[in-house]
């Protein structure tokens, strides 16, 4: 484990999902309250979607390299940086002047971050996952999501936009976890992990998990406001993760009630500070 390497790769990823939501959402929402299957694959055709995409694939490919030399409970919360980091680049796409609060909301998320650090500490090695937990996990994420979508199908734009962003963040959560472990294996075995299942399954779940978060984040950035949907992403995101982590990869989390107390208050910040800065980033 290597935190000098895992560190900077997982502030750049953060740098490049930022930049590649604040101009997906630019690209896709149409503000007409629906999701559209047809706008979506539309979408594979805007080179300022495929643009985006490619900044995407960099973060990933990035996040990969984090999370083979980190731990998944330290690298995961570092993509919420992706957050102040849409904020010039909305700005640049038209969005207003960033203000008083937007910084702020800046200064928050980043102590909330320091702050989840210093009570984490060393989360050490995590274990890998079998092939077992992995596919219960993706099952239990398909089930939940499932339950959601129905749940939310009549209501408002923005509480479906929120729900959507939600979900998938939640389903990217799982995502950081399944990458983490496929990078453990591949580091202690090398290509050949693929042939077992204890390999080639936690690599199938990612592919299926993965594709299907950017789908549903699409579809969210369709049926309404970034203020809706990035918020909601962002935060849950990091938490799934977090708990995964330490469940299913056997990271360490210090769990005490004042712990716990203290883990509340860094999402709510985060939160907070994510929807402030979103309101401002496309939809300006």
């Amino acid at each position: 484990m290597s935190l000098a390497v895992a560190v900077p790769c997982a502030v750049l990823s953060a740098v490049a999902y930022g930049t590649a939501t604040a101009v997906q959402h630019r690209v896709a929402h149409r503000g007409t309250g629906r999701a559209d299957a047809r706008g979506v694959v539309a979408l594979l055709r805007d080179p300022r979607w495929l643009a985006a995409a490619g900044g995407d694939t960099v973060g990933l490919a990035l996040q990969v390299v984090a999370l083979a030399t980190g731990p998944v409970l330290l690298v995961q919360p570092l993509l919420v940086l992706a957050v102040p980091v849409a904020l010039p680049v909305g700005h640049r796409l038209g969005g207003p002047v960033p203000g008083l609060r937007d910084y702020a909301a800046c200064v928050g998320i980043l102590g909330s971050l320091a702050v989840f650090f210093a009570l984490v500490g060393d989360p050490g090695r995590a274990s890998p996952l079998s092939a077992a937990a992995a596919a219960w996990s993706v099952a239990c994420a398909a089930a939940v999501g499932t339950v959601v979508v129905l749940a939310v199908r009549a209501s408002s734009p923005q509480v479906r936009a929120a729900a959507y962003g939600a979900l998938a963040g939640a389903w990217f959560g799982l995502v950081g976890v399944l990458l983490d472990s496929v990078a453990t294996l591949w580091q202690g075995s090398g290509p050949s992990t693929l042939v077992h299942p204890e390999g080639w399954v936690p690599l199938g779940c990612l592919l299926l998990v993965g594709a299907s978060a950017l789908v549903l984040t699409q579809v969210s950035f369709q049926v309404g406001p970034l203020a809706a949907s990035f918020p909601a992403n962002e935060a849950t995101a990091p938490v799934v993760a977090v708990l995964l982590g330490a469940s299913l990869l056997h990271e360490r989390l210090p769990l005490s009630p004042g712990h716990l107390a203290a883990y509340l208050v860094c999402v709510g910040v985060v939160t907070v500070g994510a929807a402030q800065l979103a309101r401002g980033l496309v939809d300006g």
